[in-house]
């Protein structure tokens, strides 16, 4: 990658995935029953749907159905994980062709998807 796009373009590029991630942690962070489950230095975004009315245990099974969902329909691929006891996701912003409109339309995604 050096050698094709040289290392501004590296630089440029790493830049976009950097304000991509904190553009959405922003928007995670400005959603009513969202949450961020770890700060957010680099390129990868790991957050939570919790509806109200849920207990843990219902939550942390809705989310690993709507996250099927979205990685079942190949519009993008998040990656589940558990911490401590509660399941999130990862989003990780980092392909050489993930633009800002990629980034919404996932976001999008995730909230259609969870409010399911």
């Amino acid at each position: 990658m050096l050698r094709k796009h040289g290392a501004e373009g590296l630089r440029n590029r790493l830049r976009r995935d950097l304000a991509n991630a904190q553009w959405l942690k922003q928007q995670v962070d400005a959603e009513a029953h969202w949450e961020r489950v770890a700060p957010v230095p680099l390129q990868t975004v790991c957050v939570r749907y919790h509806p109200p009315g849920m207990s843990t245990e219902q939550a942390n099974q809705h989310m690993q159905n709507w996250v099927q969902r979205i990685n079942e329909s190949g519009k993008a691929y998040l990656t589940p994980a558990m911490l401590k006891q509660r399941w999130m996701v990862r989003v990780s912003i980092g392909s050489l062709l993930t633009e800002r409109e990629d980034v919404t339309a996932v976001w999008e995604l995730m909230k259609s998807e969870a409010r399911r």
